[in-house]
């Protein structure tokens, strides 16, 4: 027991005890404020995923980092942190700030680590957190146009299905009178954006090339948009012909997590089939050189 606890104080002694300490605060913090500000649980999955993405990244490189810091970049660093710290206090989800206090902190917390000079250490790091910290909340209230090229393509949906409809804009307005307005909420940002920070995290955690830095995002895009004209001509159909509960479950309760997780494994199917690509070819080209 004495040499455990004499072991155990040695370790805390080392800065990366420390670090790694104030790191896995910050990863709580965040995580807790999200579960009580009622956040959407798509949006918790996905900052659970980005700060394994993160404890990953910094594991598998935890012996080459340099731990060298200066007076300006540790008391600029301790600044930040300590600002997310006291603003955490009284901040909530709808806060335009909640959303960036992830990148705040790292940001900080490499500061004190390594420096200004060091910094380029972490892009990779400092790039995830940015990438999932943008709110997708305020961008789809500034963008709206989306949803009139959403509400075509439920449409052409509709024509295929054999329902009778005739559109306004929008507005899809089906036989019995009954319409569904697709709203900006509904346009598809609310998946296209995340399944944009998924191309991010697997462009960031497995080596690509060029052509396929280009095609993961966009066909991040065209899942997300492919499957949300789907959801809203489904929904049409079920808000003209069942009830009222019916139509409310997949629209907002439960059953519409179900559309976001068919974009998100068929996007994830997508990247695995990329990666094995990428794979392949790069073992033929080492057997051709060993040849």
């Amino acid at each position: 027991m004495k040499v455990f606890s004499q072991n155990g104080w040695r370790s805390l002694q080392h800065p990366q005890s420390w670090l790694l300490a104030i790191a896995g605060g910050i990863a709580a913090i965040h995580l807790s404020l999200s579960w009580r500000s009622n956040a959407d649980l798509n949006q918790l999955c996905l900052s659970l995923l980005c700060w394994f993405a993160v404890a990953t990244l910094l594991w598998e490189k935890r012996h080459n980092l340099i731990l060298q810091s200066d007076i300006f970049s540790s008391l600029l660093g301790f600044i930040l942190l300590g600002f997310v710290l006291l603003r955490s206090l009284w901040m909530t989800s709808f806060d335009n700030l909640f959303h960036f206090t992830p990148f705040i902190a790292a940001l900080g917390l490499a500061l004190i680590a390594s420096g200004v000079r060091q910094l380029h250490q972490y892009w990779r790091e400092i790039l995830l957190i940015f990438a999932f910290s943008i709110p997708v909340e305020i961008l789809i209230n500034r963008i709206g146009i989306l949803a009139f090229y959403t509400a075509n393509f439920a449409s052409v949906i509709l024509t295929y299905l054999g329902v009778e409809y005739h559109r306004e804009g929008v507005n899809i307005i089906l036989a019995n009178r009954k319409a569904v307005e697709v709203a900006a909420g509904c346009s598809g940002w609310e998946s296209i954006f995340p399944l944009l920070k998924l191309s991010v995290l697997f462009l960031v955690m497995f080596p690509t090339k060029i052509i396929q830095k280009i095609l993961v995002p966009l066909a991040a895009v065209a899942i997300a948009f492919v499957v949300n004209g789907m959801r809203v001509a489904i929904l049409a159909i079920l808000h003209a012909y069942t009830s009222e509960a019916t139509f409310k479950y997949w629209h907002v309760g439960t059953g519409s997590q179900v559309f976001f997780l068919t974009s998100a494994l068929l996007f994830g199917g997508f990247c695995y089939f990329t990666s094995q690509n990428s794979s392949s070819a790069g073992s033929d080209k080492r057997e051709l050189s060993e040849l």
